[in-house]
């Protein structure tokens, strides 16, 4: 506030006790005493959530039953706050222009459970006590990858204190250099988005692209798990129970979510082709959420009297 250029600009502090060293920006909040003021549980936006949902069940008969439910939706969101479905806005006076689809859409979703229980197998008396009354479970869950975030502009609207804006989409240029569910990605060796697609609004604009797009989704990630086990009755009042649970029981390798907040961040590439850093770059040091941990299994066993 007490620089030569604010002062002749003809900005005054907004109370007398204001501190001068302050910055101009600080000065010209709502409520310029207090470094921050939260939105957490304001009422700032709205949600709408439309879906087609199909189930399929069939009751265990001979053993076998299942259920399998689809579901076809689109999240859309004006709503900024701190929950998993908020969304940042890209320009704080025209909200209403901001809907956009929710950080946790997923067009498509498939999920089936189903159990199978052996039944008595008539070839022979010891082969039947042992084949029969095992119990076959699985939980597969498939469904479309979630949104990525827009990368973050560079225009001087960062430094204020309000909220900083978006890069903004450039017509016609792909947003990926490679397919995340082609399984044909070297991490080591490859850049996955395009910095291209992007480009900065002008100094002290607001962007005017959407802070997420339909096409412009992370990696889909299955999760599928089975189990396998039997109850051995020893008496009336006594019993053991052997149960084996697997989880991505066919292995499958999940990627991070490639680097994405500043389009402008420049790709590096070691001496050797090894990716260092920049955007689009898939991290190979770090590990998605436990769910998606290579192939595991474990062995419970249980007796009960």
């Amino acid at each position: 506030m007490d620089s030569p250029a604010v002062i002749a600009a003809g900005f005054k502090a907004p109370y007398a006790a204001f501190p001068m060293s302050s910055t101009l920006a600080q000065a010209l909040r709502p409520y310029p005493q207090f470094g921050g003021v939260g939105t957490l549980w304001a009422p700032l936006g709205n949600n709408w959530y439309d879906s087609l949902q199909a189930k399929v069940t069939k009751r265990v008969s001979h053993g076998l039953g299942f259920s399998m439910a689809y579901i076809w939706s689109k999240t859309l969101t004006t709503v900024e706050g701190h929950d998993g479905t908020a969304v940042p806005i890209n320009d704080v006076f025209n909200r209403r222009n901001q809907k956009t689809i929710s950080s946790l859409d997923q067009p498509h979703v498939f999920v089936a459970g189903f159990t199978y229980e052996v039944p008595k197998i008539g070839a022979g008396k010891w082969v039947s006590a042992v084949a029969r009354g095992w119990i076959l479970g699985g939980v597969l869950r498939y469904g479309s990858g979630t949104p990525i975030r827009m990368p973050a502009s560079n225009n001087a609207l960062s430094s204020l204190p309000m909220r900083s804006t978006f890069a903004n989409r450039v017509p016609g240029e792909p947003l990926f250099l490679k397919d995340l569910n082609c399984h044909c990605i070297d991490p080591n060796k490859e850049f996955v988005l395009n910095p291209k697609a992007w480009s900065d609004p002008a100094p002290g604009e607001w962007g005017y692209s959407a802070v997420y797009y339909g096409d412009y989704r992370a990696q889909r990630r299955p999760s599928e798990q089975l189990s396998l086990g039997r109850v051995f009755r020893i008496t009336e009042r006594m019993k053991a129970s052997i149960r084996a649970e697997f989880f991505n029981v066919f292995n499958r390798t999940y990627m991070v979510d490639p680097d994405s907040g500043n389009f402008q961040a420049t790709q590096s590439v070691a001496a050797n082709g090894k990716v260092i850093s920049g955007f689009g770059r898939i991290n190979t040091g770090a590990t998605t959420t436990q769910d998606f941990m290579p192939r595991s299994g474990q062995v419970v066993l249980r007796f009960q009297f």
